[in-house]
Order: structure tokens, then sequence, then C-alpha cells
């Protein structure tokens, strides 16, 4: 994986086809689902989304933790662990909604199942989400990454002493939930997590660890190491496949010995992963991904996981609402593969608006931060008219038109940059500046008579 300075962009093309793959196996059955790494081996998509959750926080708190900005990486740490808790609080209450509308639409009652403790006491219910006590069942993995990040603070406490301190208390504390079934509750329907925090904390901890060797330039290689891993990828492989189709039911015997459980982290899930993931760092797979059509697309959708994530969250409920009128289509197949090229295709397309929205605020910053600091450095009796470089020029206003009136504010454009009222409200000028000066020209114009 290649480290650029402020990003390393593998980590968001992994993080985005892991995405992808949560949605597919979300939404309700279609062929993609054959193809999704669920199928070739002991675990999922949810592993990769964990563990590079573990990396994200090492690379982008665990510096500033390490460094002594302690408080502000703890305080950072807490901020992104609320905007979770928004986020999943509002996507719980959407789908609940959609769900309910839906069944209130086509009178069909078994669409209220996963909305029966709502609709049956929504006051208790409601409750029960802010809590984070109630989790609908494709909406319980935001959750799990919220209890991870309020132990955040704590690992990396640990791993500021010693790595090797930190996922040995990891370890331990995964053995313990294993051994004595220790797991957070829900309610008011009775139950557990469906991801146990306590044991998944495990490969979070794995993915600190290897972000804070990413930092140091690199995971270490060892052939035989490699070789073991490459050999329990294989053989997870033919078992998962029922050997590719020639031994029927080999999956269904392995699956009733190996630990595979997801809810607690099954220990054949936690070492086929890591063998995985062990292959595909040192098989360098990355770099001929790079090299391929997806890997931008799928770039962008990893650099905005979380709206991208609620997005494929809500569109896989509307896809189970839908996907009970499927039998009004005559082909089925074909139905559920429009919904999942759909939903790839708006996931794509929030991530991209995204990314263009925050350029486009990042270059307005861009070219007001020069006009400010300006604007501060000049004396105190030249300041009633407030200086706005737009566009490319470090000139001041003085200087491209001495003779100009006495305006309260004055914004200096490109030539041509302001023709109209319109163009005016768009770059933010009209009903701020008294006039508008080209750049090119030095002619101004007074804002009212544009």
């Amino acid at each position: 994986m290649a480290a650029s300075a402020k990003r390393i962009d593998g980590i968001d093309f992994w993080r985005g086809l892991a995405l992808l793959m949560i949605f597919i196996d979300h939404v309700p059955e279609n062929v993609f689902q054959h193809v999704t790494q669920k199928n070739f081996g002991f675990s999922d998509a949810a592993e990769l989304f964990v563990f590079l959750s573990g990396v994200s926080v090492a690379l982008a708190y665990g510096t500033r933790f390490f460094d002594g900005e302690t408080v502000g990486a703890v305080r950072a740490v807490l901020r992104r662990a609320f905007t979770l808790y928004w986020v999943q609080t509002l996507i719980s209450l959407l789908i609940i909604a959609i769900f309910v509308g839906a069944a209130a639409l086509w009178n069909d009652n078994d669409l209220l199942e996963d909305a029966d403790a709502m609709v049956s006491n929504p006051l208790q219910t409601t409750a029960a989400i802010l809590a984070l006590l109630h989790q609908l069942e494709n909406a319980n993995i935001l959750p799990l990454y919220i209890a991870l990040l309020l132990m955040t603070p704590l690992l990396l406490a640990l791993a500021r002493r010693d790595d090797r301190l930190m996922l040995a208390a990891s370890a331990g504390i995964y053995l313990a939930a294993r051994a004595f079934s220790l797991n957070l509750p829900t309610w008011p329907v009775e139950g557990t997590w469906f991801f146990n925090p306590i044991a998944w904390q495990l490969i979070f901890a794995i993915g600190i660890f290897a972000g804070r060797r990413l930092k140091r330039g690199g995971i270490a290689y060892d052939a035989r190491l490699f070789a073991a891993c490459l050999a329990i990828v294989a053989i997870a492989a033919v078992v998962r496949t029922d050997a590719f189709g020639f031994a029927s039911g080999l999956w269904q015997h392995a699956r009733d010995v190996l630990d595979c459980g997801k809810t607690d982290l099954g220990f054949a899930r936690l070492v086929h992963f890591l063998a995985l993931a062990y292959v595909v760092y040192h098989s360098g797979l990355t770099g001929p991904m790079r090299r391929t059509r997806a890997f931008l697309p799928l770039c962008l959708i990893g650099r905005y996981g979380l709206p991208v994530f609620a997005t494929g969250t809500v569109l896989s409920a509307m896809g189970e609402v839908v996907e009970t009128r499927s039998e009004a289509f005559s082909h089925e197949a074909a139905f559920g593969a429009a919904i999942v090229v759909g939903g790839i295709l708006m996931h794509y397309l929030v991530a991209r608006g995204l990314a263009a929205w925050r350029d486009k605020s990042g270059a307005q910053q861009s070219m007001m931060d020069p006009a400010h600091t300006l604007q501060m450095a000049a004396p105190l009796s030249s300041r009633k008219s407030a200086i706005v470089l737009w566009s490319r020029t470090s000139r001041l206003v003085s200087h491209i038109c001495p003779s100009r009136k006495s305006y309260p504010r004055v914004a200096v454009v490109q030539s041509g940059g302001v023709q109209s009222r319109r163009q005016a409200h768009r770059h933010g000028i009209c009903g701020q500046y008294g006039a508008v000066v080209d750049a090119e020209t030095g002619k101004q114009v007074p804002i009212s008579s544009i």
C-alpha cells in the first residue's frame, strides 16, 4: 500500500470494497452474493471493515496521541464516536419509517416484523435505540464501531507503553469474553448484541497494531509465515466451496466442527482473516488493482465510508421492502441484480457528490484566507473597505483601481467573473459587498447595477 502525505489509497480501496460487499450481502437474494468474500473462506467483509477501522484509527489519531497531544486526540475520537452515534440513530429511525410506511401502503403486516417493537411500544423502543440497546438486523455494525472507538483511548494508552502489551491485553479480554459468554444486552427485546464488542475489539486492536507498523515502514515479511497463511487461505476456500462443488456437504460438516460463529468472532474466522490479510498485503495485490478502472471509484467510496455506509444500509432496507413485491416481476433474478447495480451506482454518486462539495468548499476557503491575511496586515485606517481577493490576484484593491469610490466592502474578481446578479449570488458576493472590481481592467461596478 503506497502512502501519500495525507491518506493511504490502498486502505480507501479495500474499505470501499468492504462497504460494497456488505451492501450486496444485505440486499435480498441476488446473483452478486455468490462472489463476495464470505463464499471463499471463513471470514467476510465485516472483519475487513473492523480491521481497517483499527488501522485508520492508528493513522488518524494515534500519531497525535503518541506525540503528546493526548487530550486533542481523545477529543477527536469522541467527536467521531458521537458522529457515528447520531448517524446510527438517524438510519435506525429512517428504516423503521420505511417498513411502517410500506406496511401501511400495501396493507402487509409481515413488513412490520423488524419494526414490531417500535409499533407496539414506540417510546420505549425509541429510548432503546438512543441507548444502542435496540439494533435492527442490518444496522448493527455501527454500534460495534462506536463501542470500539470508546475503547480506543485505553488501547492507545497501552500501545504507547508497548504494542505487544496492547495485543496481550486485547487477547485476554477476547478469551474472557469467549470463556464466560460476556456480551452486552439488548432491550426491550431480550438478547445480546449481534456483534459482541468485547470479542471484536481484538481484530480492532490488531488493526491498530498494523496501522502503527505502516507508519514505521510496513509489516515485516516472513517466508514461512506467508506459506502458512497461503495454505490456510487455500484450505478455507476448498472447504467453503465444498471442494469447488466436488464434495457436497463438506462445508456443512466443517461448520459443525470449526469455531466460525460471527457474534463472538469465532477463532476460525479470526485466523482466516488474518491469514488472508497477510497474503494480500505481501502479495502486492493492491498494486495491480491500482491499474484497474475500479480502483479510483472504490477509493472514493472508501474515503467517504460513513455516509456511503448509511446510504447502503437504507438502500438495503428499501430493497427488502421492494423484494416483497417481487412476484409482480417476471424475472426476479434480473430484478435483484438491478437493485444491486443501482445501489452500487448510488454509493458512487454519494461519494462523488461529497468529494465535489468538499473540493468546492476547500477552493473557496483557500481564496478567502489570503484576503483575510492581507486585510489583517493592512493599517487600521484602510480596513473600512474589506479586501477579498477573488481568483488569482494578490494585489490590493487600491493598486487595481486607485480612484475607486468608498464602498463598505469590495470584491476583486477575474475578468468577466461576475456578469449578472445570479452569478453574484452564486459567488456569495451579492448582499455582502458594495462593488466588484475587475482584476485585469480595473473597472469598478457597484453591486446594485449588476
